[in-house]
Parts: C-alpha cells; structure tokens; sequence
C-alpha cells in the first residue's frame, strides 16, 4: 500500500514504516528515546528510553493484520469499554482498536515529538488523538467530540501494556481502600491497604483517579502515572492461567506486563451533550528508584 504520509511532510528523527501489510505506521529516533506509532489503531506500539528499559509491552505473537486488535502498547477502547451495552454482535472495547487513523500533525520541539491524528466516526462520537513523546514520558490525550444533536453514551480507557521485569516483583502504590468492581467476580469490593503486589488473575475497575506509582524492583525502575478526565482506573492482569487462554500472548508472557488504564469506566462513564468534548489523558514518567 502506498503510506498514508508522504516522507517530505514528516520532521527529522520521524520515518514512515509499514508494520505489516495495510498496517501503516511512524518510527520516532531521539538521542533520548525512540518509539512506534501504529497508524491501525492509533495505537502506540513502543516506547524505549535510550539504554534504559521499555516502558510498553508488545506481545510476540500479536496478530500485525488488519481486522485483529493489536496486543500490547496502548490500544484505544472506544467509544465502550467492554462489551457493547447493548449490542453483543459489536467489537469488544469498540471500534477505534481496528480502525485506520489518518496523520494530522507531526512536529519536534525541544521536548520531543508531538503528533495528532484523527480516529475513527462511530454514530454522532468523533475521536482524535495527541501524543507527545518526550525523554522518560509520554503523554496521549484521547478526545471525544459529540457532532449530534442529541445526548450519546461514551466509555473508554487508555488500555496501558505497562512493561515489566517479572509481574511477581511489583509494587503498586496510589490505590489503597479505594473502591473497585472487581470483574472475575462481580463484587464491589475496597482495595487493600498499603503497597500491593500482584499474585493472581486480576480485572478490576477501580474508582479512583489518584497519581500511581508503580515500582519494579528487577529493572530498579519507578514508573509515575497520572490522569485527567478520568475517575477511574482499570487494572488487569490475565496472570498465567488467563494467559493461556490468550492465543496472541506467549505463555510466559503474563509475566512482563500489568496493564494499568486511565478510564471512563463502570460508573465513570460519561454522557456527552449535544456539541460536547471530553479529553482522557494518562502521563507515563520514569524515575529511578
């Protein structure tokens, strides 16, 4: 296929590249860090500060064909989160995840890369995307416009493969007694108290907002996430006997990511007024620990 942007429109450090066929996409070069954008989708692929750890993880097996959701990085769940509210027949976590996005704009400045696209029409809903890419952060913004005349659900989640050393050596702080629906279950339950560590299957739609940090004591890394237009927080983990259910992950790797999501979900979901936008950001920082 011929790449949706012309080389001549891109800023240096940026390529155009063809992840697969019909899977276009944009490779960034920085001293600092380099990354890949998957125009399917929308959906930021890879995230690599220089001589340090990736901060996305991107399944092996991922199905790269159009028509297939992308496992790992940072798909977009729009414009519902989950199975359709009302139609079981439509795509789990929406329509974005497959859909073709088109360049807006790509710019470097002194703080790295700054990218918009346009996404995908879904009834009266219009979804763009801005990114930036900067040393030790990046930041997407996911902004919903409602172009009709009459008011339209919308929930939706920022579905962040946060990428780890080994899942088992995690702490994750920011969430405690804040409560969450817990998904395997169904039971509305608090989360502990203090730091928790990961040690079985979990999905779980958390009413809280607040800053996380997420400490990985086998890269020696501390990851800092924040988020806005945003009340709640997915947290998931298949753990390994979810994992082998999941024909695009590998069977050991449930170990190497927890997906930690800025979300309008469960009771965050939203009703976008007549000619309304709302914007769901999440922030990524690394730090040392």
């Amino acid at each position: 296929m011929t790449h949706p942007v012309h080389p001549d429109l891109l800023p240096a450090g940026v390529r155009a590249i063809e992840l697969a066929p019909g899977m276009p996409g944009l490779a960034f070069s920085h001293p600092d860090f380099s990354a890949v954008l998957s125009l399917y989708g929308g959906q930021l692929l890879d995230f690599i500060p220089a001589g340090g750890q990736p901060l996305l993880y991107l399944s092996p097996q991922a199905q790269l064909q159009p028509g297939k959701a992308i496992r790992g990085g940072i798909p977009l769940c729009w414009p519902w989160f989950g199975p359709h509210p009302t139609d079981g027949s439509r795509p789990q976590h929406g329509v974005a995840r497959t859909a073709l996005w088109t360049v807006n704009a790509v710019a470097r400045s002194d703080d790295g890369f700054h990218v918009s696209l346009n996404g995908p029409r879904e009834g009266e809903l219009q979804a763009s995307l801005t990114l930036l890419l900067a040393p030790q952060q990046l930041s997407l913004t996911l902004t919903t416009r409602n172009l009709g005349k009459t008011p339209q659900p919308l929930s939706q989640a920022l579905h962040s493969y946060v990428a780890v050393s080994d899942i088992r050596r995690l702490r994750l702080l920011g969430l405690a007694q804040a409560p969450y629906h817990d998904k395997l279950d169904g039971q509305f339950k608090r989360w502990p108290d203090g730091d928790w560590m990961p040690q079985a299957a979990t999905d779980a739609v958390v009413a809280s907002a607040a800053p996380l940090q997420l400490h990985d004591a086998g890269w020696q890394r501390r990851l800092q996430l924040a988020s806005s237009g945003s009340a709640s927080t997915v947290v998931w983990t298949p753990w390994q006997q979810g994992a082998a259910k999941l024909a695009d992950l590998s069977a050991d790797g449930w170990q190497h990511f927890l997906c930690l999501e800025a979300a309008n979900a469960g009771a965050d979901a939203r009703v976008l007024a007549a000619g309304e936008a709302h914007s769901l950001t999440q922030q990524l920082r690394v730090a040392a620990l």
